[in-house]
């Protein structure tokens, strides 16, 4: 796909852009996790609906679309969450998770998922975030590390309840 930067256009996602949001999720996971692109995925799509419907009025989740003439080649977004207050710069409590950072194949290497951070990092700071924090996919790390993302002092664990 040629692309020249003046075609592309970065925008805040509204709740317009709902199944645009659906749709990349789930390239984003099925390529993550080796997924069959035709698995059913109707549950999923249907939580995802809903999930986006009522976070993105609420500011909970804010995404950023990258566009090259019309179509979108890229999105980004952040959970914005709280939790109890904190020492250490986490008095209000309020927490960013980046998350779904995709480019479609053909368009990566063009600097496209690092103005989608740089995008997000603006809205986190314009929110008073103090802290952002996300997983890295193996392809992702040089773009977070680039951008100031570390390893955190604190092991965290996890326990998955079934």
């Amino acid at each position: 796909m040629k692309m020249e930067s003046e075609e592309l256009r970065y925008r805040r996602a509204s709740v317009d852009d709902v199944e645009t949001l659906v749709r990349y999720r789930i390239r984003f996971l099925n390529e993550l996790h080796n997924h069959p692109d035709d698995e059913e995925t109707e549950i999923l799509r249907k939580s995802l609906r809903e999930y986006f419907a009522k976070a993105i009025p609420s500011n909970d989740f804010i995404a950023w679309l990258a566009e090259c003439n019309g179509r979108i080649v890229g999105t980004g977004g952040m959970v914005v969450w709280e939790r109890p207050a904190n020492y250490g710069g986490l008095e209000s409590g309020r927490l960013g998770y980046i998350l779904n950072c995709y480019t479609i194949p053909e368009a990566r290497r063009k600097g496209i998922c690092t103005r989608l951070l740089c995008e997000l990092i603006k809205e986190a700071k314009s929110l008073g975030l103090r802290y952002l924090h996300l997983n890295a996919t193996e392809d992702g790390m040089q773009i977070y590390r680039k951008a100031g993302f570390a390893e955190p002092d604190d092991t965290e664990l996890m326990l998955r309840l079934e």
